[in-house]
Parts: structure tokens; C-alpha cells; sequence
């Protein structure tokens, strides 16, 4: 049975979003060997990095159930310390909910946090690094060792 997934994701940088979905949807169709994805995975958009963790929080305060969730998005190093700050961010917020003790879901952190853009394009791209399937590849196996785990 395909396990129930949601994703959030950041349209900041719409370009390395949709890679990061594509990579994502290629390798949880491929991990089914079927095309289950558009009906076994949501997706909650939201404007930037910043707004995902708060995203997630709600989706695992709802009514709605998911075997995992993964958090997808990009930040961009520029001239200031808001990169610094934004990435911090995130990244604990993300761990923080991963670890509360009613979380029973595994939430991934597929959020690229690169120099410049095209170091994002690389790292987004099916073709190169494509670390959107390799985010949902770490989340359906991690809900295989939660299923252990748990019972």
C-alpha cells in the first residue's frame, strides 16, 4: 500500500520548487512502480522558507493523516544576515517538530541552503543532484523503520 504524504513547499524560487517536486514525484512513482503520486501526496505551497515550519505544525495539529511529511524550499546566501538567520530558523524549527513527543511521523528537511543559484539548479536538477527524489527516497524508508518501531 503507497504510503499518504504531504509536502511543503516554498514558491520563493519557483524554478528549483518545481525540480524539487519533479525529483520527488519521479522517485516516489518509481519507488511504487506505479504514477500514485497525485493521489497519495499533497502539497501545501507557501511563500517562502520562513512560513514552512508554522505550515507543518498545522498539518500535524489537523484532522489530516499522513505517513510522513517532507519540507521543501531554498535560500540563497546573499549580502546580509537574513540567510544566516532564515536557515537557522528553519532547520531547528523542522528538527524541533521532528523530535516533539507527539509527532509520530518522520518530517524530512529537503530545504537547499546554497551560495548562489546556480548551485541551487545543481543540486535541484533530476538530471544532477536531485535532491528532491533523494529527500522523498530518505522519507519512504524512514517510514519504513518508524513502521518498526512502532509496533
Amino acid at each position: 500500500m503507497e504510503s499518504k504524504l504531504a509536502i511543503v513547499i516554498s514558491d520563493f524560487y519557483e524554478k528549483i520548487s518545481n525540480n524539487l517536486l519533479d525529483g520527488a514525484k519521479r522517485k516516489y512513482n518509481d519507488y511504487y512502480d506505479n504514477n500514485s503520486f497525485d493521489d497519495n501526496v499533497d502539497t501545501f505551497n507557501v511563500p517562502g522558507a520562513f512560513e514552512i515550519c508554522g505550515t507543518v505544525k498545522r498539518i500535524l495539529d489537523s484532522h489530516l493523516q499522513y505517513d510522513a511529511i517532507i519540507a521543501y524550499g531554498c535560500i540563497i546566501k546573499g549580502e546580509t544576515a537574513h540567510f544566516d538567520f532564515i536557515s537557522k530558523t528553519v532547520a531547528t524549527g523542522i528538527k524541533d517538530l521532528s523530535i516533539d513527543k507527539k509527532t509520530t511521523i518522520p518530517i524530512l528537511f529537503g530545504v537547499l541552503t546554497t551560495f548562489d543559484y546556480e548551485q541551487a539548479l545543481e543540486r535541484s536538477n533530476l538530471n544532477n543532484l536531485d535532491k528532491g527524489g533523494e529527500v522523498m527516497s530518505s522519507a519512504l524508508n524512514t517510514i519504513e523503520t518508524y513502521k518498526k518501531i512502532l509496533k
